[in-house]
């Protein structure tokens, strides 16, 4: 259950004594509603004085247990979608390949996970207190008169079939809604970011056709499992009505008639049959809203399977840590498609590494792989002579810095998208803008400038520098730097290559087009489409 392996115990506990308390205030309400058709029929008014102050005790009771019923309702899918949203976030931010589609996760993260709450952690607890009351009002109705009681479970329980036989039809069809969903996202955050250029071009047209078929596309398996749910619940409300109303009350009637029972126990069923019928029915319809949500759930599982089988353990590298950076036989693929095949290579510490191919050959996927944040096919990497695999993640990640192509800004200061939020001395931020070439933004703007979101007060080259200076500050003792000078000026980028060069740590950068001159700095250069057999994307 959803509730309990994401709830807090004690709450679905609490839950579940209000929801017997709530039961057994029905049993109390049929019980009334008996003894006032036998005050009437004995024409006892001491007995029907009696029976309303019952029942004025037990209106307010159910009135109490029904509010806070709610109240724990309200509190416990809170609890269950905040745990929820914490794994996924976690999963998201620590674990998941960075490979995935973030149009995806944002998808998830909003539309499937509403759709959890509305049909699977909200039905779950309507099962549980459905289930409760049945089973409290099944007990009662017994008492009254077991023939007819017997005959209204018999005539209710029948529909429930249904129910089985229709789970794989809408499981099916919630998995092609939620990838119809996935896919809607992803393409409208990338029609929505390349309007510019689909104005430019007057490629208008096409954009509102293809977002269209997408569209009609979502609305079509929307429409398709909600039929589906629909025409089962349809199906399931008739075989309840024949099974669960008209039978049960034959039999009751008949046995009146001879004798077997009382016109009071049998008005007694009688309510307590809505509590037997209304529940069951409106369980069965959660159950099969639940089911829409197996997609969802299924993905949930799995990122929580994987916190908890990756965590923090592992053999321990030293900040400090030297040693060789060694693939062997190392093959990489993004789902089906191998990047990089049978890489072979070494790298020796305080080595100045320039690694050169084609322009799509797979160079910065291998400083992804060499992170440890993608991971190998087949082969085998170590780092200071541990498997990769087996070396405590944060300790790894510590082990490298990364200046990328294409940063990325957060929309805050300055100093927070140098530092990201760690901490660090002035002394030792101001001496990473320096090297990075900032020193004159800084000077004019102050650390506390507000950068806009993606930096677009800024120029690329500042935005290039933003993030050579993120690495340069944390000095980790390898760099990894992805064509990491090419939004710079010839003089900014032999400064920064300097500092690269000059440093203590191990360099491995990435390039394309390096002038000869170039080239002759590093240590090594190593051409990534000679050591790999993988074919240019």
């Amino acid at each position: 259950m959803i509730v309990w392996r994401y709830g807090k115990k004690w709450q679905l506990l609490l839950y579940v004594l209000l929801s017997i308390v709530a039961s057994a205030a029905n049993v109390g309400l049929a019980w009334i509603l008996s003894r006032f058709i036998a005050a009437a029929t004995a024409r006892n008014l001491n007995m029907f004085l009696a029976s309303a102050i019952f029942a004025l005790a037990i209106f307010i009771g159910l009135g109490v247990a029904q509010w806070l019923l709610m109240v724990m309702n309200a509190t416990i899918i809170r609890t269950v979608n905040l745990r929820i949203k914490t794994v996924m976030i976690r999963y998201m931010v620590d674990d998941e390949p960075l490979t995935t589609d973030s149009g995806k996760d944002i998808s998830f993260m909003t539309n499937d996970l509403k759709l959890l709450e509305t049909n699977g952690t909200t039905n779950e607890l309507l099962i549980l207190t459905d289930a409760l009351i049945f089973v409290g009002a099944l007990a009662g109705a017994f008492a009254f008169d077991w023939l007819t009681a017997l005959a209204f479970f018999v005539g209710n329980l029948l529909p429930a079939g249904i129910s089985a036989l229709t789970q794989g039809m809408i499981g099916h069809a919630s998995e092609q809604w939620s990838a119809a969903n996935a896919s809607w996202t992803g393409q409208l955050k990338d029609f929505l970011a390349g309007l510019d250029t689909a104005r430019a071009y007057q490629a208008n047209g096409a954009v509102k056709k293809r977002t269209g078929i997408l569209a009609a596309a979502l609305e079509g398996r929307l429409f398709h499992m909600n039929f589906l749910i629909g025409t089962v619940q349809a199906v399931a409300m008739v075989f309840a009505l024949v099974l669960g109303v008209l039978f049960p009350f034959g039999v009751g009637v008949w046995h009146i008639i001879i004798g077997g029972s009382t016109l009071a126990s049998f008005i007694g069923v009688v309510q307590l049959s809505n509590d037997m019928r209304n529940p069951l029915l409106e369980a069965l319809d959660a159950y099969n809203k639940r089911g829409a949500t197996k997609p969802v759930l299924k993905r949930i599982n799995e990122a929580n399977t994987a916190l908890t089988a990756t965590t923090d353990d592992g053999e321990n590298l030293a900040p400090t840590a030297t040693g060789d950076l060694v693939m062997q036989d190392a093959t990489v693929k993004i789902g089906d498609k191998p990047i990089l095949q049978n890489v072979n290579l070494t790298i020796t510490p305080g080595e100045k590494v320039l690694l050169m191919a084609p322009s799509g050959f797979g160079k910065s996927t291998l400083l992804r792989v060499l992170q440890g944040e993608i991971p190998l096919a087949s082969g085998h990497y170590t780092v200071a002579g541990i498997p990769a695999a087996k070396i405590n993640r944060v300790a790894l990640r510590k082990h490298f810095g990364l200046v990328k192509q294409t940063p990325f800004l957060f929309n805050d200061t300055l100093r927070y998208n140098i530092t990201l939020g760690a901490e660090f001395s002035d002394a030792a931020v101001m001496t990473a803008v320096a090297d990075a070439g900032l020193g004159d933004l800084v000077a004019d703007k102050g650390l506390d400038y507000q950068v806009v979101e993606n930096g677009q007060n800024l120029s690329g080259g500042q935005i290039q520098r933003i993030e050579i200076a993120r690495a340069l500050l944390r000095q980790r003792p390898v760099l990894l730097a992805d064509e990491a000078t090419s939004a710079l000026d010839d003089q900014l980028a032999d400064k920064v290559r300097r500092e690269f060069l000059s440093g203590p740590e191990t360099l491995i950068e990435v390039g394309h087009q390096v002038p000869a001159a170039v080239q002759a700095q590093y240590d090594r250069v190593i051409h990534l489409d000679q050591i790999s057999t993988a074919q240019s994307a």
